[in-house]
Parts: C-alpha cells; structure tokens; sequence
C-alpha cells in the first residue's frame, strides 16, 4: 500500500519503509540547513560526511578505513560508518539513527538522536559512536589502557 501526500515531488525526499506499508514524507527544504551544519561540525571533528536528497546524512571515520596495501581488509572490512535521517517528530525535525535490522531481509530501525536544531549533540553523539579508541596513540599506551580497562587482570 503506498501513501501519497498532496505534496508537489520536489518537496517529497525519501521513503519510509515501516513493515509494508510505504509512506512520503514531505520535508520540504527545511532540514538542509540543519543537515549542512552538522557536515561542518562533523568534518570538524575528522570525520567525512555528506548530505543526502532524501533526508539524510551518511558519516564515516577515515580511521576505521583498511590499509590500502591490505587487500583482504578492503574486501571484508566495512569501515566505521553511520547513517543519521531527518524525520518530524512530533511536530519538530529530529535526527533518527538508522540501524540495520536483526536479518539482511529485516527493515533498517530508526532510533531518536536529537532535534536537528541541536547540531552540537548529534556531532558529538555521532563522533563517539564512530570513535576509534586507540588511533594515534602508541603501542605501550593502548595496551596499558587494555588492561587497565580489563580490571588489573593480567
């Protein structure tokens, strides 16, 4: 069953896909500026983002990339990665997380993040989900953070 608003096509970005039921969501222009300001601060903060027509934002940390000589990582590793989608939410443009479902055949979940207005909470929450702990930092530090982190235990 589709659902069509009386929404010119322009203003109508992105599908939302809930069980079967396929609905327009209409979002006008409203969500680009909030979705240009949390690029700028996610590149800010190391991170590649870019905007989506439909409503989205898609992320990645450039560290969490294979080496580029380690062809087996290319092939298999995904990479740190993270889709957030502008939807309303009760009457207010919110991020939404966007999580694989529990099977490949399974709808994506869509979790609150924050009202778009809140740039600085989404960069932030969304910095910490793609963090890479230990880049950067030297052999000797990260494993005495390994065991500190496993309680003493050696």
């Amino acid at each position: 069953m589709v659902v069509a608003l009386p929404v010119p096509l322009c203003l109508l970005l992105g599908v939302v896909v809930v069980g079967r039921v396929v609905a327009r969501v209409a979002l006008g222009e409203s969500w680009r500026s909030g979705a240009l300001a949390l690029v700028d601060a996610l590149e800010a903060r190391g991170l590649v983002a870019e905007v989506w027509g439909h409503g989205a934002v898609r992320v990645r940390n450039p560290a969490g990339e294979p080496d580029a000589d380690d062809p087996q990582g290319q092939v298999f590793a995904p990479g740190l990665r993270q889709e957030v989608l502008c939807r309303p939410r009760g009457g207010v443009l919110w991020w939404l997380w966007v999580w694989s479902g529990p099977t490949r055949s399974s709808p994506v979940e869509l979790e609150p993040l924050c009202p778009v207005e809140d740039t600085v909470t989404a960069a932030e929450r969304i910095a910490r989900v793609l963090a890479v702990p230990f880049a950067g930092a030297s052999t000797s530090s990260a494993s005495s953070g390994a065991s500190a982190s496993a309680g003493g235990c050696g």
